[in-house]
């Protein structure tokens, strides 16, 4: 009898949430963007780290690879000062990461793909190197608990109209469901009074 129930209930509220969920939000009101703020795209003297430096690898003078940048290190007026070479290892293991200047680091071309060199680097120095001492950094924990606001934002931002007429389909499809609940419990208390009547012995006649 509970299966019932809770099939009912759940068919109901998935068939009152479906016509929500394909509405959309009212349209925004026009807003005035502010200029020298946004880029629509790259310009011709522009390019993206994530596209063309992180994760690039570097070779040294002989055009031997010897390793990979794995992030940017800024100043405190966040301007790119150098980058964090990950070397040696093996897929990531046991790798170690050094601090590279970015004025000692060329760019060239070749064959129409940026190359990125470090000349001064040999692999006795790159082995000679101290780890790259880092600062401290968010934790796991803080992390997560960042883009779990940030996603809790954009819902609330680009979804609330439609969550709000969705919360209110969900209730009426609550009561709707409790009722046909009800209604399933009382037939079946019926249906099993009448099968009790059914399967009772006959009074002998006297």
């Amino acid at each position: 009898m509970n299966k019932i129930i809770f099939g009912t209930a759940l068919s109901a509220m998935l068939l009152s949430a479906a016509p929500v969920s394909a509405q959309t939000a009212a349209p925004a009101a026009k807003v005035s963007i502010p200029s020298g703020v946004f880029y629509k795209g790259l310009g011709p003297q522009q390019y993206a780290a994530r596209d063309k430096l992180i994760g690039a690898n570097v070779v040294n003078k002989d055009g031997t690879v010897i390793g990979d940048i794995k992030d940017l290190i800024m100043s405190s007026t966040n301007e790119v000062e150098g980058v964090l070479l990950g070397t040696g290892g093996i897929l990531g293991a046991g790798e170690k990461e050094v601090g590279v200047r970015y004025g000692a680091l060329q760019f060239s071309k070749k064959d129409g793909k940026t190359v990125i060199s470090l000349p001064a680097a040999t692999k006795d120095v790159i082995a000679a190197l101290e780890p790259f001492a880092r600062g401290p950094k968010k934790s796991l924990a803080e992390r997560a608990s960042d883009k779990l606001k940030a996603l809790s934002d954009k819902t609330k931002e680009g979804a609330g109209p439609v969550l709000e007429k969705a919360k209110e389909a969900t209730k009426g499809a609550v009561e709707k469901a409790k009722e046909l609940g009800q209604t399933a419990m009382e037939k079946g208390k019926e249906a099993v009074d009448a099968a009790k009547e059914k399967a009772a012995p006959a009074t002998p006649k006297q």
